[in-house]
């Protein structure tokens, strides 16, 4: 006899919202890191200040949308 873990409806949401939960983070983690970059450009102005802006603004940008499409598909 064969048990699938993954049969059970309740296990399932738990996953479900621990995945959500986590990337939430993730997403904060992202948007500290934009302030941080936002920072360190202003205190240290170098001709890559922009573009490490640029990066991290992007990074933020996915690391929200992979919130929306996690949520969407979960």
């Amino acid at each position: 006899m064969e048990v699938n873990f993954f049969a059970s409806e309740a296990i399932l949401v738990f996953l479900k919202v621990a995945i959500l939960i986590i990337l939430a983070f993730y997403a904060i983690f992202a948007l500290l890191i934009v302030r941080q970059v936002d920072l360190m450009s202003k205190t240290l102005i170098t001709t890559v200040s922009p573009i490490l802006k640029g990066f991290s603004i992007i990074h933020a940008g996915v690391a929200i949308g992979l919130i929306v499409l996690a949520a969407g598909i979960l």
